[in-house]
C-alpha cells in the first residue's frame, strides 16, 4: 500500500510547491515485512521427534492414518505411495522428511494444517493411555458411570467446561442429552493438538473417557 505524507518547500525545490504538495512512500519503504509463523512456532508442542525414538508409537499410528488418508502436501503423497503390501520401509524415513518440510511451512496454510494434524502431530488422544469409550449415549452404558464419578469429584476437577458440567448433574436422574455432552467433551478433546497440557490434564481426559 502506498502512503501519502507532506513533502517540505526546501526538498521540493519549486517555489509554487505549497505545504498541501505530497510525495509518496511506498509499503516496502516504511513497513517492515511480517514474519510468517511456521507450524513449529505456532504449536511448539505438537511437533513429533524426528531424530530420536521417543515418538516411535505415535510415528507408526501416523502411518496408518496416512496408508488409507488423503494428504496435500506432495511429500505426503510420495510417503503413502511408497506403502506397500510387502512392508512401510521405504515410507518411513519419507513420512519423517515431509512432515519436517511442513513444520517450516507457514501456518496460515490450511491444507497444511490438516496434514500437521492428523500425520505429524501430537494429539491429546495419542497421550492417553487406555481405550477410549465407543459406547452410545442412548443407553445406561459406560458413560453413566463417568457421570457419577464426575458428581462425586467435582471440587478435583481441573477442566472448568467439566467443573460447570458437573454442577449441573444431579445422581440417579442423567439423561441421554448428559451422556452425549460428556462424550461429546471426550471427542473433543481427543483431537486436540497437544499444547504442553500438564500430566493431571492428561490423567482427567484418561478418567472420564476411557474405560481403564
Amino acid at each position: 500500500m502506498s502512503k501519502l505524507i507532506p513533502a517540505s518547500l526546501g526538498a521540493m525545490g519549486v517555489s509554487g510547491a505549497g505545504v498541501g504538495s505530497y510525495i509518496y512512500l511506498t509499503s516496502s519503504e516504511n513497513k517492515k515485512e511480517e514474519k510468517v509463523m511456521t507450524f513449529k512456532e505456532k504449536y511448539s508442542h505438537a511437533p513429533l521427534d524426528l531424530e530420536g525414538n521417543t515418538n516411535d508409537t505415535i510415528w507408526s499410528s501416523k502411518l496408518t492414518a496416512l496408508k488409507t488418508g488423503s494428504p496435500h502436501h506432495p511429500d505426503l503423497i510420495s510417503a503413502k505411495n511408497a506403502i506397500t503390501p510387502q512392508g512401510e520401509d521405504k515410507a518411513k524415513p519419507l513420512h519423517k522428511e515431509a512432515c519436517r518440510k511442513i513444520y517450516g511451512s507457514s501456518s496460515d496454510n490450511q491444507d497444511y494444517f490438516h496434514d500437521f494434524k492428523k500425520y505429524c502431530s501430537k494429539l491429546l488422544g495419542d497421550l492417553v493411555t487406555g481405550t477410549w469409550i465407543s459406547s452410545d449415549s442412548n443407553s445406561n452404558s459406560s458413560w453413566d458411570g463417568k457421570l457419577n464419578d464426575l458428581i462425586s469429584k467435582k471440587s478435583e476437577l481441573v477442566s472448568q467446561t467439566l467443573k460447570s458440567f458437573a454442577e449441573s448433574l444431579k445422581t440417579g436422574s442423567l439423561t441421554e442429552e448428559q451422556r452425549k455432552t460428556i462424550k461429546d467433551w471426550c471427542s473433543t478433546q481427543k483431537d486436540q493438538l497437544f499444547s504442553g497440557e500438564g500430566d493431571n490434564v492428561i490423567q482427567e481426559i484418561k478418567s472420564y473417557c476411557t474405560s481403564n
